[in-house]
């Protein structure tokens, strides 16, 4: 991160590079949290597959 100071102004070639590295960073590859979001929602699922329903009346549609 670049710090700027608050009166500092922007060169138009400066601002284009800084944008480009913005979005460069955005479309950038990131593993691990793609790794975090994939277990996540693999949790998630399991937790409403094995929902257990010991205990509960289950009523049928019949």
């Amino acid at each position: 991160m670049i710090n700027v100071a608050k009166d500092a102004r922007l060169t138009d070639e400066l601002e284009r590079q800084l944008m480009q590295q913005a979005i460069e960073e955005q479309y950038r590859f990131k593993p691990v949290e793609a790794l975090k979001k994939l277990l996540t929602k693999l949790f998630a699922a399991a937790d409403r597959v094995q929902t257990p329903t010991a205990g509960r009346v289950v009523e049928s549609a019949s």
